[in-house]
């Protein structure tokens, strides 16, 4: 058959491509899949992450890849501003002091349509999920794993820190603490991260929902410092805690 007989590639040929290419490029975690609407926010570290930051789909080119930008303001201070629903810094920008207001990255709702957006995607398959889901399975408990088979949470304490997780898909994982009196339990922050990337404007990591949850854990298990070093660490009120 001819190309011109073939027709235009589908999105599972151009996720198989791209499968292939990281398997003969040993890289483990594949290649990021840019999707429609969403960019792509990638660590820097990801090896295609100078290619393909902040790409997106429109139609059938690829589109938004970030430009070489000016370096980002130096915050001195910030908080969160429940009236303006956004975060107020203040930053040194060419020597002086300025104030700036950075709004929310989009409301709850905004995240979690945006977020289902990304499952309805050619972004992940259900096997790929399945696989991980396997893998997370051998390293909890069957308590925490029933519990995660039907809430999408499980809940896990260190025994450094005494801080009790909850890991949950879809959602950064919410470290927990005890109030001094014991007769309540507060919420120290919501740790979102996402080692490879994730997608714009979503809780939508690249990888599968269940790999960033693994990635949580044994990061958490591995060196609990570190994870909350790498994590962008949100209040409990903002949107992006997903609460």
């Amino acid at each position: 058959m001819g190309d011109e007989e073939r027709g235009p590639l589908t999105w599972a040929q151009v996720r198989g491509a791209l499968q292939a290419v990281a398997l003969e490029r040993d890289e483990w975690a594949g290649y990021p899949m840019p999707i429609r609407d969403f960019p792509l926010r990638l660590n820097p570290r990801q090896p295609m992450a100078a290619m393909l930051q902040g790409a997106y789909f429109e139609g059938e080119k690829i589109r938004g890849r970030d430009e070489e930008s000016a370096p980002s303001p130096t915050v001195r201070n910030e908080w969160y501003s429940h009236r303006y629903q956004a975060r107020v810094m203040i930053a040194e920008v060419e020597g002086r002091l300025r104030a700036l207001m950075v709004p929310a990255v989009g409301t709850r709702n905004t995240l979690t349509i945006n977020t289902l957006g990304v499952a309805a995607s050619p972004a992940w398959t259900a096997e790929a999920e399945f696989t991980a889901m396997e893998k997370l399975q051998a390293l909890i408990t069957p308590h925490a794993w029933t519990c995660y088979v039907l809430t999408g949470g499980f809940l896990e304490s260190s025994d450094r820190s005494g801080v009790v997780y909850f890991f949950r898909k879809l959602r950064p994982t919410l470290a927990l603490k005890a109030t001094a009196d014991g007769s309540d339990t507060k919420i120290l922050a919501a740790l979102c991260l996402h080692p490879i990337g994730y997608y714009e404007q979503t809780w939508a990591g690249v990888m599968v929902p269940t790999d960033d949850v693994i990635a949580h854990v044994t990061l958490m298990r591995g060196d609990e410092a570190d994870f909350w070093r790498q994590a962008n660490q949100h209040p409990a009120w903002v949107p992006e805690a997903g609460i």
